[in-house]
């Protein structure tokens, strides 16, 4: 019985010394946080943590806040993990942190670059080994690595995996894009030849837009099409490939070029130019050159093959007649041929070697002949030369150009080990340059210098001629029949116009011109000839049409303007 009610007392005690205990706890506010902790960064600071934590001590338990916090502190980019825990701590919980910070990179492998080098884009990166990886700092690295492809063309480029390997090596994949085929549209005669060797892109080949472009122009300034329009289709199965469709719309199979002019002292004096430019599809090239009227009649046939045997070298072949009348007013004739051959010797730029063989009937001024003797003799010359020229041709568009440039240089050598009456040497460039200015306008620049040294005969002058496409606008026929500087052994000409796109076939001009020849070579900007004016141009079916005034203040009374009628632009 006793050892009954001992039971009995004990376990009244124990409840009561439980629910004492139960009473304190109810008393203690558990929901108060009383302290904060962070746990397992080695590299991170606390308080670089602790900063990005809006719960404060003090602060009752909020599961949305602690969310927060937990995004905030995770985006720092340093943690793999972050987890929260509680713990009793002074009548309150203490609040814990714990962080697995990413590891610290020995490697940064990158893989499947091939267009741009693996030291390039190392250098675009943020991240460095050595150091705690940042997921932040990754994913800035895959965007600079996709914007530094997109720069240069490889516009399907994406990183397609980081992946950390071995605990501390970053692996870097990228997946350049590629051009799965291209597919050629086109509604008229062109073999598919023609235009496949104009491309440098390849089927297989790493995608790159601007590539495209250039091809895309090469085969627009064939002259063979109205539009050379892409399209891009996606290739099913494979997101990082496509297909180039070329479209194009065939133009007509010649092209005919007019420049001329007309004046009361000359009548009509002109430049006809007529060439089949695709002869057959193949690319070949059949022309008749005719220059008339005034002093000059000539004519020239060639035949041009732009891919000899499958290469890339050409083959040129001209004749040419020649009967016009020098600044004397005497007879001079002019015959022969030329064999020119051509090669690309870098993107954009062409090489070229011709051989030029020409007879010539002339008559010469004796020096000292009084009035009562022969003035002139007859002179009969054989002139057989060697040309090299580059030229590099970086133009939008060859018949209407708005951007890009052009840029000819040539030296001829006659005589010598060639043969022939002639001995000389004679240097030419021709530099064009054309910047947009606005959606339809343009700037267009030319500078044409020439020389020479030796006996350069009268028959290789340069010439500056009224109303065709190598004169000063605003001096007329009488002007350079009757003055100096028009023809000579040197040569200096200049053209600035600005381009004014009024509708969409019709160009306005402001032009200035200025230039002039010069014997032995005197080159002299006070005797340079200039003018101003302005000009509208018509694009027609035929060409462009165009209609310049000048005024030429350097000009003889009654000889300080003039009209110039043109078909084709002067440059």
């Amino acid at each position: 019985m006793c050892k009954r009610i001992g039971i009995i007392v004990l376990s009244f005690i124990l409840v009561i010394c439980n629910s004492g205990l139960l009473m304190a706890e109810t008393t203690n506010n558990k929901n108060i946080i009383t302290a904060i902790k962070i746990v397992g960064n080695k590299e991170i600071k606390d308080e670089e943590i602790l900063d990005k934590i809006n719960t404060k001590v003090g602060d009752e338990i909020s599961n949305q806040k602690l969310q927060e916090d937990m995004k905030s502190v995770f985006d720092l980019g340093y943690f793999f993990d972050i987890q929260v825990s509680f713990k009793n701590h002074e009548d309150g919980v203490m609040l814990i942190f714990e962080v697995i910070e990413n590891p610290k990179l020995s490697q940064i492998n990158i893989s499947g670059n091939h267009e741009v080098s693996t030291e390039e884009l190392r250098g675009i990166i943020g991240i460095r080994t050595g150091q705690l990886l940042n997921l932040n700092e990754l994913e800035k690295a895959k965007q600079e690595i996709e914007k530094y492809y997109r720069e240069k063309g490889y516009i399907l480029a994406k990183v397609v995996d980081l992946t950390i390997k071995e605990k501390d090596q970053l692996h870097i994949t990228i997946n350049e894009g590629r051009l799965n085929n291209i597919i050629i549209n086109t509604d008229g005669k062109t073999k598919d030849y023609v235009i496949r060797r104009e491309l440098s892109i390849e089927e297989g080949q790493v995608f790159n837009i601007d590539q495209v472009w250039k091809d895309l122009r090469k085969i627009y300034n064939l002259g063979f099409f109205e539009e050379v329009k892409p399209d891009y289709k996606a290739v099913d199965g494979d997101r990082q490939a496509v297909d180039l469709v070329i479209n194009l719309k065939e133009g007509k199979t010649g092209t005919f070029s007019i420049g001329g002019g007309y004046s009361s002292a000359s009548g009509l004096t002109g430049l006809i130019d007529l060439e089949q430019d695709n002869l057959f599809g193949r690319g070949q090239s059949v022309k008749l050159n005719w220059e008339f009227g005034g002093k000059k009649n000539t004519y020239e046939v060639g035949f041009y093959q732009p891919w000899v045997f499958g290469t890339k070298n050409s083959l040129n072949f001209n004749l040419y007649n020649t009967v016009r009348e020098d600044k004397n007013d005497n007879d001079v004739k002019e015959k022969g041929g030329s064999i020119t051959l051509g090669r690309p010797i870098a993107e954009d730029t062409k090489a070229y070697l011709k051989y030029n063989y020409q007879d010539s009937e002339y008559k010469e001024k004796i020096e000292g002949a009084d009035t009562n003797t022969q003035k002139y003799k007859d002179v009969d010359e054989n002139t057989r030369s060697l040309t090299f020229k580059t030229i590099r041709d970086t133009r939008d568009n060859f018949l209407a150009p708005k951007d890009g440039g052009r840029q000819e240089v040539s030296i001829e050598r006659a005589g010598g080990i060639l043969g022939g009456d002639a001995d000389f040497t004679k240097y030419y460039t021709d530099i064009r340059k054309y910047i947009p200015s606005g959606e339809d306008n343009n700037w267009a620049f030319r500078l044409k210098l020439g020389g020479s040294n030796g006996d350069l005969p009268e028959t290789r002058d340069f010439y500056l001629r009224e109303t065709l496409l190598d004169g000063v606008r605003g001096y007329d026929y009488d002007y350079y029949k009757d003055q100096e500087g028009f023809e000579g052994d040197s040569l200096f000409l200049t053209n600035l116009e600005y381009r004014i796109g009024i509708v969409e076939s019709i160009t306005g001009v402001i032009f200035a011109d200025a230039g002039r020849t010069f014997e032995d070579n005197q080159f002299s900007l006070n005797d340079i000839k200039y003018s101003t004016g302005l000009g509208i141009r018509f694009n027609t079916p035929i060409g462009q049409l165009g209609l310049d005034y000048g005024y030429a203040p350097e000009g003889d009374d009654g000889n300080k303007s003039s009209f110039s009628f043109r078909i084709g632009s002067i440059f």
